[in-house]
């Protein structure tokens, strides 16, 4: 039983802290008017969540993916990123 894939592969768990840091950001962006406070808050916890999307592509390239599901939160995680961006720039 040898198992080819390196034990630091990206799973759903790389993208799911991206994920859950995007939360906070939809929640200002839906509820509030974004305001100057609350946009200046957006837009740190918008770089957070680059730095912590640029990590989880890190270990991609370093260890590879694994499975069909972490390709699939990978896309989720970039799909509420741009829809973030969108409504940030705005």
């Amino acid at each position: 039983m040898s198992d080819t894939t390196h034990p630091r592969t990206a799973t759903e768990g790389t993208w799911a802290l991206p994920l859950l840091a995007l939360v906070p950001i939809a929640l200002i962006t839906l509820l509030t008017e974004l305001s100057t406070p609350w946009l200046i808050v957006s837009w740190i916890l918008f770089g957070a969540v680059v730095i912590l999307v640029t990590a989880g592509w890190v270990t991609v390239f370093r260890h590879g993916m694994r499975g069909s599901s972490a390709w699939g939160m990978c896309v989720l995680v970039h799909a509420a990123l741009v829809w973030q961006l969108i409504s940030l720039a705005r």
